[in-house]
């Protein structure tokens, strides 16, 4: 297959995006056709970004949580209609933050459940970590935060709006990584090798990479230059290692391009990878991929989204493509996926069997802008190859 538009303009990147490194690896019909590197991990001691290359996955680690959550309800253990409390029971009287008319606020008790689906579809209100209550147990557990242990205490916070009335990105999937914990006894990292990482042969995927691994961990770079080669800031810019014993469900995964791919493929083959095992069923991820904002929802997520996301909707832990003429996009309606804060991508296409995982660690590029070009030329060279088109 003839991919080189697509591989001149991944190596263009350095120069006219500022991106010190990327990988982008496309899978087409269980087949691997496409698989390119360019640039540094490591531009100071020019160390390739290559398969190896371990990164953050930030944002596109929801997804992995999402499915963690759907196999429990396969499981039997949850419903999505099951209110959190049932299972954490600190958030049995929560409260909402409303603003009143002239200004201030009000805090009442919520009139509906926090529900497990008011979770997975950004619908739950809940805050971020700097909130006293978190920054209480973190000091009280000497730095430790136990992923439950946080959440429970989040629950002190009061929601932002009712639940399932709004859509906000928020701490949701964190929430709902102490949720998993909670269900299953174990911890999240556990829980997601056994289920999800060793049946898929993932050996790189982690919240905490081997320290005999460090030497293929990527620079966060931050505002990169590649005229000097110089970025201004390295490291994190997201709050996501509360403690040593913090599991971000949100954000917190570390992965290899080539380690990741293989869940992204098993989720495009309708949950089963290419040794026959299967992680999730057909019927869920047909569920994880519809659409769930309506009304002041959709509204939300479509300021929350902007020209990026435009044309899609959001599911349970994924934007779902619901009008491909509206974002230019050549995937069909009903690719899902998402993103991470430092330039991953996930791009999933059932009808077409097409999955696309672009990685690059730049997070304070404007890498939205570009990875549905990255999408297109990927569609655009499967069509030319193989003497397709567009439906």
């Amino acid at each position: 297959m003839n991919f080189s538009r697509l591989t001149v303009y991944l190596d263009s990147l350095y120069n006219e995006k500022n991106i010190p490194g990327v990988g982008c690896v496309v899978y087409h019909r269980c087949q691997r056709v496409y698989e390119h590197y360019t640039g540094f991990s490591d531009v100071e001691n020019k160390i390739p970004f290559g398969p190896e290359t371990l990164f953050r996955l930030y944002s596109a680690t929801k997804l992995v949580t999402a499915v963690a959550v759907l196999q429990l309800c396969e499981q039997g253990k949850v419903k999505l209609s099951d209110p959190l409390s049932a299972y954490i029971p600190e958030y049995r009287d929560v409260k909402v933050r409303l603003a009143v008319p002239g200004g201030g606020t009000l805090i009442r008790s919520a009139k509906n459940p926090l529900t497990i689906e008011h979770l997975l579809s950004m619908q739950g209100g809940v805050t971020g970590p700097d909130v006293e209550p978190v920054k209480r147990v973190i000091e009280e557990t000497g730095g430790r935060a136990p992923t439950l242990e946080v959440i429970k205490a989040l629950a002190r916070e009061p929601l932002l709006f009712e639940p399932g009335t709004r859509f906000r990105y928020s701490w949701c999937f964190d929430v709902l990584g102490a949720l998993v914990e909670a269900v299953s006894g174990q911890t999240l990292g556990s829980y997601l090798k056994k289920h999800i990482f060793d049946p898929l042969g993932m050996k790189d995927t982690s919240f905490k990479p081997d320290p005999a691994c460090t030497g293929r961990l990527a620079k966060d770079y931050i505002h990169f230059d590649a005229k000097t080669n110089r970025a201004w800031h390295f490291g994190e810019n997201l709050s996501i290692n509360l403690g040593v014993e913090y599991e971000c469900g949100g954000g917190g995964l570390y992965s290899t391009a080539s380690d990741f791919i293989l869940f992204i493929e098993a989720l495009c083959n309708g949950g089963q990878c290419l040794n026959e095992v299967r992680i999730l069923q057909k019927e869920s991820i047909e569920n994880m991929r519809t659409n769930r904002q309506f009304d002041q929802a959709a509204v939300d997520f479509a300021l929350f989204g902007g020209i990026s996301k435009a044309g899609y909707g959001y599911g349970l832990g994924v934007r779902v493509l619901l009008d491909r003429e509206k974002n230019n996009a050549l995937s069909t309606n009903g690719e899902f996926g998402w993103d991470g804060a430092g330039g991953c991508y996930v791009s999933i296409d059932p009808a077409e069997e097409v999955a696309i995982f672009y990685a690059q660690q730049e997070s304070g590029s404007e890498w939205w802008r570009w990875v549905g070009t990255i999408r297109n030329y990927v569609y655009a060279s499967l069509w030319t190859s193989l003497g397709m088109g567009p439906d």
